[in-house]
């Protein structure tokens, strides 16, 4: 195929996706028992990368990395490519063509990346893209692929049916989406089935892409854990770990004594009774070459030789001295309940030094520093600890990683932004991406303060700048709100590690 029609009539939004990240990834198979290449150093391809917008922040982040992105349509192809142009970046590069014929020369990857592909592609598309990691996977690489799961989609496809059923597919994907909402609006008073609501009333508030291409599109294939794993096996693959938040997780009991062969098997079988009992609905599966070190379930030990960071709050008064349950939160509304007393002192700790990661032995050591100034050290257990650490590491409260890159803590008199997101800011249609792969939802007046930050400007004079522009557009801004706009802004900019201390090499005009 020279292009892909839907894909190019109804983009998918190009976003930063955090659970792609390589170093992520890297931490999350030590945790499996895996060494995985680093990240910094690493050659890097994506599959389906759309116009880049999660390639190339990694390619920005890890100049001696190389980036490598695969992309059917045309127009995001483009896009993609003329925005790595605009920004100077020489370590990635988009490639518009078909996965299935790859151009020759590729090479080998230490990760490979394949976000929203594998269940929307025909089968022979899906060998394809199995055989693609077989082939061009380093020995010791990772790749990342994900699914949606027969578990969790089973009582989601009779509102695909219909949807199907009840548009025209002869219209253009922006067209056929517009008539889906008023479809929408009729199963929502003619169904009962409260799962089936809900899902209705998420689509209707969608990106119409993600409408589309979820549930209109010719494919949409969930499949059985299982069936993803035998996959695997036909192509020399094999399965490594989970890289989706994970509420449960696999512990094997009475596994002494199996050889690793036997364990990984029993390891699959509780693997997939796990997707049925919680009706898991998508995977991010981590493969990688069947020769490859047998893989575990993951072992809180393995935190140890990791770095963590975390973007949590509480509204609650932390108590450090009472293992009473207190709920953090994160900027996306997740909620992630802490018992133990000095897992809520690191919970602090973290989110205080965020986007920077600190080592378990860093962790550790502010923790007892933060409960003996608190008076409670007396009770602290480094195994209790590492115990509480690692559940919340598992469902993605603390994010684990291989990466301690330190980033600018505050502005500086005359704030800089770096160059990639005074680009992104300025780029209608393109996200704002923080240091931690997490897209920033911003208003106007935040993507234009965004963009000014070249280091030349102090902040009363960034605040003139908006003042004026918005009294002309908007009207009825005193020159205090707008100060106060303007300085929680670049603390955000700030807190997102998008702030450098020196201007660097001149961004794009």
């Amino acid at each position: 195929m020279d292009t892909l029609a839907s894909y190019d009539e109804l983009p998918y939004d190009s976003l930063p996706l955090p659970e792609t990240q390589p170093d992520f990834l890297a931490a999350v198979a030590k945790l499996h028992g895996f060494d995985a290449p680093d990240p910094a150093q690493a050659r890097i391809l994506e599959l389906g990368c759309a116009a880049g917008g999660n390639l190339i922040p990694l390619a920005w982040r890890w100049p001696g990395a190389e980036c490598v992105g695969v992309e059917l349509s045309r127009v995001q192809a483009e896009a993609g490519t003329d925005f790595i142009r605009r920004l100077g970046l020489f370590n990635a590069r988009i490639v518009h063509g078909d996965l299935a014929v790859l151009p020759a020369g590729l090479g080998e990857f230490d990760y490979i990346l394949a976000h929203g592909v594998f269940s929307w592609v025909p089968p022979t598309i899906q060998r394809a893209l199995l055989d693609v990691c077989r082939r061009h996977l380093a020995p010791h690489g990772v790749a990342y692929i994900s699914f949606n799961v027969t578990a969790g989609w089973a009582r989601l496809l009779p509102l695909r049916t219909a949807l199907i059923e009840r548009t025209a597919g002869g219209l253009s994907a922006p067209e056929r989406c517009a008539e889906a909402r008023r479809v929408l609006d009729e199963l929502e008073t003619e169904w009962t089935d409260p799962l089936l609501l809900k899902e209705i009333a998420y689509l209707k508030s969608a990106a119409p892409s993600y409408l589309f291409h979820e549930y209109l599109a010719e494919c949409n294939t969930p499949m059985r854990f299982a069936e993803f794993a035998a996959q695997l096996d036909d192509h020399d693959l094999r399965y490594l770990g989970e890289a989706g938040p994970r509420h449960a997780v696999v512990e094997l009991e009475d596994a002494w004594g199996l050889i690793p062969e036997s364990m990984t098997g029993r390891w699959l079988d509780a693997e997939a009774a796990l997707d049925e009992a919680h009706a898991v609905r998508f995977r991010r599966a981590l493969i990688a070459h069947a020769d490859a070190p047998c893989a575990q379930p993951p072992q809180s030990d393995a935190l140890a030789g990791l770095a963590f960071y975390a973007d949590l709050r509480s509204d609650d008064e932390i108590d450090l001295e009472a293992a009473n349950e207190q709920v953090f939160v994160d900027p996306a509304g997740g909620t992630f309940p802490v018992v133990h007393p000095a897992m809520k002192a690191a919970a602090m700790i973290l989110s205080a030094a965020y986007p920077a990661a600190l080592t378990y032995p860093d962790l550790l050591a502010a923790t007892q520093h933060a409960m003996t100034d608190y008076d409670a050290a007396g009770n602290f257990d480094e195994a209790v600890f590492r115990e509480a650490l690692f559940p919340l590491v598992m469902a993605h409260g603390v994010m684990p990683s291989v990466d301690t890159m330190p980033y600018a803590a505050e502005p500086a008199d005359r704030p800089c932004a770096h160059a990639l997101a005074r680009l992104q800011a300025k780029s209608p249609g393109w996200t704002v991406s923080g240091a931690r792969h997490v897209a920033l939802d911003l208003d106007a007046p935040g993507r234009r303060l965004l963009g000014l930050l070249d280091g030349s400007r102090t902040l009363d004079e960034l605040t003139g700048i908006l003042r004026d522009e918005l009294t002309d557009t908007a009207g009825g801004q005193t020159l205090e709100s707008v100060q106060a706009m303007t300085h929680r802004m670049v603390w955000l900019f700030a807190r997102q590690g998008l702030l450098t201390e020196r201007p660097g090499p001149p961004g794009p005009p």
